[in-house]
């Protein structure tokens, strides 16, 4: 009997980590792209800045 209980608190344990587990890769990817959209308008701001002027836009 105790072994049955023991296996079944272990099972509520697993599950129990791999529902957080998921929520952790959700949440890291979410701030991952976050981070992403933060820096893309830094890039587009630097690559404005090194374009050259042509002669058309002075």
């Amino acid at each position: 009997m105790v072994d049955f209980i023991e296996n079944m608190r272990r099972k509520g344990k697993a599950e129990e980590d791999l529902y957080f587990a998921e929520l952790d890769r959700k949440l890291i990817e979410a701030l991952h792209e976050k981070q992403a959209r933060q820096l893309k308008p830094e890039e587009e701001l630097e690559s404005y800045k090194e374009q050259p002027i042509s002669s058309s836009q002075k």
